[in-house]
């Protein structure tokens, strides 16, 4: 939550106010930014209603509010409540006896329990957590890709939704035991918690590498984020979460790949920074790197999978809708102006062969 406060406190951002449009000139731009309004306000009732009872107490009971959450919940609690005993970091894991230390990027649940010790109440704190983690997630995704990137977010999903127009109920209707692609704030955003911190700052890692490499002066010294702001915001990924940690060493490798000396400088001074802290981190939550692999390839997905099980069209189209010919109509419209522009555009072809990654 500090990281995210000091980002959006050392922003600038280097969009010129000459290119704002003037409100004398059209009668609709009193009315531009209508849409983001009302995006803010979708994801506030999503926050308010997924966070402020997530956890809560009813007469001798205490319940959690989201099914999908009940396990999920449960476990980072234990976490929080073992570092907020006082155990030694790091430390063992507490439900399975067979590895010696956990494995786990439990440094959200750290981070409550660091409340916990300074008398913020356990669910005061998660509360809190979320709905702060909630606003820096807007924040981020507007900065990233602007309202396209919020309503990308809430309303991600294939064909299941469009249920509602038969039924008119407001429920998840991607959650049924046949739908492989769940909604991603409901059942990752909040159960996943480190994801409340990874969201947010990878997305601001991402704008600001753009903003710096792509939309900077020549010289490229300034960016939106200070360095020592990026470098913190990167190199304690692991703790929170490693797959987005990856993703973004893979983002980086890309940019050193396709970018000019200067990109590659910076990048190159940026990974050395955070060799040692990321590798410590790593290495903490990986039970000294005895964990097993946290890849896998798997073709088709959950294609074949019990109950997911369809055909191939109908599994990917009933599943994400039209994404899939989007992203293949954009693979081939950048292969074609490669093609056409007969240059070595390598930032273009990196970005060709990420996406049909």
């Amino acid at each position: 939550m500090g990281f995210a406060l000091l980002a959006y406190l050392r922003t600038t951002d280097p969009g010129s106010q000459a290119d704002a449009p003037n409100p004398d000139k059209s009668k609709t731009s009193k009315y531009r930014n209508l849409p983001i309004w009302i995006l803010a306000g979708l994801l506030a009732i999503f926050a308010v209603r997924s966070f402020c009872w997530l956890l809560f107490v009813d007469g001798t009971e205490l319940k959690i509010q989201s099914p999908v959450n009940l396990g999920d919940l449960g476990l980072h609690i234990t976490h929080i409540s073992l570092f907020a005993n006082g155990v030694r970091l790091w430390p063992s894991n507490p439900i399975y006896v067979f590895s010696h230390h956990l494995r786990y990027p439990a440094g959200i649940d750290l981070f409550n329990a660091l409340l916990l010790k300074v008398d913020v109440d356990l669910i005061r704190g998660l509360v809190w957590v979320g709905l702060v983690s909630s606003v820096a997630t807007f924040y981020a995704f507007y900065r990233w890709g602007g309202g396209f990137a919020v309503a990308g977010f809430l309303f991600n999903g294939g064909l299941a939704g469009f249920q509602f127009l038969r039924d008119f109920k407001f429920v998840d209707y991607q959650d049924v035991n046949n739908i492989a692609w769940k909604s991603i704030p409901l059942t990752m955003f909040v159960t996943q918690r480190g994801l409340l911190y990874a969201i947010p700052a990878g997305l601001i890692l991402l704008w600001h590498w753009r903003e710096k490499y792509f939309r900077a002066s020549q010289d490229r010294q300034s960016g939106p984020l200070p360095f020592w702001v990026e470098l913190s915001l990167y190199a304690s990924m692991p703790l929170f979460h490693l797959h987005t940690f990856m993703a973004l060493s893979i983002v980086l490798v890309c940019l050193f790949v396709a970018g000019d000396p200067q990109i590659r400088g910076h990048i190159l001074t940026l990974v050395l920074s955070a060799l040692i802290p990321a590798t410590f981190f790593v290495w903490l939550i990986s039970d000294h790197f005895l964990a097993g692999s946290v890849l896998e390839f798997h073709p088709g997905w959950a294609q074949n999978e019990g109950e997911f099980r369809m055909s191939f069209f109908r599994f990917w189209f009933f599943n994400f809708g039209i994404l899939v010919p989007l992203v293949l109509t954009l693979i081939g419209l950048i292969a074609w102006q490669l093609y056409q522009s007969h240059q070595t555009r390598r930032l273009e072809l990196s970005a060709t062969i990420a996406i049909g990654l």
